[in-house]
């Protein structure tokens, strides 16, 4: 919506048949993420255009950002996944699976496999992340709302 660019949304059965239809040519472009579409690219069978992220990935230095690829200065588009409990579990169990968890995110191991996928890791704190939460949220919303975007 940034740029007025019209696209229609193409839904393929599993990732893997979306870049595998940019590779032959059935779509033009996809958009993707690092995780999922970087063994096809480092296959030699697609090329990314462009990182949605302000800066360059480390996992993918020679990648442009967007705005270095002629668009918007201030285009970024990430994606983030957590990890939810039931609404009232006690703070006691909430607080050690968020250590638990920073922990691992810690492990050499597991640092060297997210930065092969492309992925960052931010642990952050309750508050934060609801605060993180509410602003992509209202972000969305926008955009929604601008690009006129429905559920069928």
């Amino acid at each position: 919506s940034m740029t007025g660019t019209q696209m229609q949304h193409v839904i393929y059965k599993e990732t893997s048949m979306l870049y595998t239809g940019v590779a032959n040519g059935e779509l033009n472009f996809a958009l993707g993420s690092l995780a999922t579409a970087g063994p096809m690219m480092r296959a030699g069978k697609i090329k990314f255009l462009a990182v949605t992220a302000p800066k360059r990935h480390p996992a993918f230095p020679d990648v442009p950002t967007v705005a270095e690829s002629g668009g918007p200065a201030n285009y970024e588009l990430t994606g983030w996944t957590t990890i939810a409990a039931p609404k009232g579990v006690p703070k006691a169990v909430a607080d050690k699976i968020q250590k638990d968890v920073e922990a691992a995110l810690a492990e050499p191991d597991v640092k060297e496999r997210y930065a092969a996928f492309g992925y960052d890791s931010f642990p952050t704190t309750p508050q934060l992340f609801n605060a993180f939460v509410a602003a992509e949220s209202a972000k969305y919303k926008d955009v929604i709302r601008r690009a006129d975007v429905a559920l069928d």
